[in-house]
């Protein structure tokens, strides 16, 4: 917490609420303004008080917030002059288009850079690691909107649903993640084929480089991104990767790979220590890599850098008077631009493993740390779904 409190005022509750607050003044409201008596400002302060404050409802937030104690609280900590009803703060946010809260994530990303935070993230490999994921935030068989993805259940079905492709800044030292704008995964205008990670993936990695056109960045992803379409794209972008591979998905990488080891032309560093108080256990990490390995061998123009990466843990364990000879191994493999030495493999290895951040410390913590992640705060008829989504990502960060 310590790196978080020492930067002054600049990461102040006030500070915070009154960047926002200016974000979303900005955002454009189709009503007519003539008549409108809530402001948009205090529909989505509201709605991000739900989040920062982590009420379990719509609903819930409006009956406590009608008491003069609550309310006083609300105007202190985020400036809300009218509180909306459930139903009005869900019938505004629905109209607002998703892209104008892009502005808010980006004030807030420089707010944590300008406080000298970010560097804390700063990798050993001298950029700063983006990991990215797609997730699910509504489903029914009964609601559904334009945006809505769909699909056939077993009982042939349609199930509406809505997903999120999530990016954050992560190091493997660090427990916290700074969150940058999600990208909707879900139909676009005019579109009436589902939408697909790899697409939001790429509006995605676009934005994030206008955004932050000098930020050095390493993308970490699973196997769905290695292709050769997403490196190409990578190179155009000036960003590093490092990307899980699999042997279903890449048989002819790890056929050259395999046919490379029996011609000595990899490389090979095992690391062995003891770990534990209690029980003695011995670790075992071996890694295997080389570079300039063709990832598809119908396009020799596009070479990558392997890594495989085994870690072995034995330990003795005895149960009922008998002694046990136990077993734990784990296997990944990732292909990356950054060259591969003896001296780096076990840092490109931690930063390929520190992609489960995306999953461990935000979409768990979202789920099982009161923000509600798995909720349905409202469906609506064009973005409140979404809309929620990222002003909930925005409480977060």
């Amino acid at each position: 917490m310590g790196i978080w409190m020492a930067q002054g005022t600049s990461l102040s509750a006030d500070a915070i609420v009154n960047t926002l607050r200016d974000k979303f003044t900005k955002v454009h409201d189709v009503r007519d303004l003539s008549r409108v008596e809530i402001s948009m400002t205090d529909c989505l302060m509201s709605a991000y008080a739900i989040f920062a404050l982590k009420f379990s409802s719509l609903l819930n937030f409006e009956k406590q917030m009608k008491e003069e104690r609550n309310f006083s609280n609300l105007q202190s900590l985020f400036k809300v002059e009218r509180i909306p009803s459930d139903t009005r703060m869900r019938e505004v946010i629905d109209d607002v288009n998703s892209e104008d809260l892009r502005p808010a994530f980006r004030s807030l990303f420089a707010k944590v850079q300008t406080a000298n935070i970010l560097k804390n993230f700063k990798s050993n490999l001298g950029s700063y690691l983006l990991s990215l994921d797609g997730t699910g935030h509504f489903s029914s068989d009964s609601i559904s909107c334009d945006q809505c993805l769909t699909r056939k259940t077993d009982n042939d079905d349609h199930l509406y649903h809505h997903q999120v492709l999530s990016a954050a800044i992560v190091n493997p030292k660090m427990r916290q993640v700074v969150p940058i704008c999600p990208e909707a995964i879900r139909k676009q205008d005019g579109e009436t084929k589902n939408d697909s990670e790899r697409a939001a993936t790429k509006r995605l990695l676009i934005k994030f480089r206008e955004d932050h056109p000098k930020l050095k960045t390493t993308i970490l992803a699973d196997a769905l991104h290695s292709t050769l379409p997403m490196l190409d794209l990578l190179e155009k972008l000036e960003m590093k990767y490092v990307m899980s591979v699999k042997p279903g998905s890449h048989e002819k990488l790890f056929e050259g790979f395999e046919r490379w080891r029996l011609e000595g032309r990899t490389r090979s560093v095992v690391t062995e220590e003891i770990i534990g108080e209690k029980v003695k256990k011995t670790l075992r990490r071996e890694y295997l890599f080389t570079n300039g390995i063709l990832l598809r061998q119908s396009d020799v123009t596009r070479t990558v850098n392997y890594l495989d990466f085994i870690e072995t843990t034995t330990w003795k364990m005895k149960k009922k008077g008998i002694e046990k000879d136990m077993v734990k191994r784990v296997h990944y493999s990732w292909i990356t631009d950054h060259s591969i030495y003896d001296s780096n493999c076990s840092e490109i290895a931690e930063c390929g493993r520190t992609r489960w951040k995306i999953e461990n410390e935000t979409f768990n913590t979202l789920k099982n740390q009161g923000y509600e992640f798995e909720h349905n705060f409202g469906h609506g008829k064009n973005n409140l779904s979404t809309n929620l989504i990222y002003i909930m990502m925005l409480a977060f960060l």
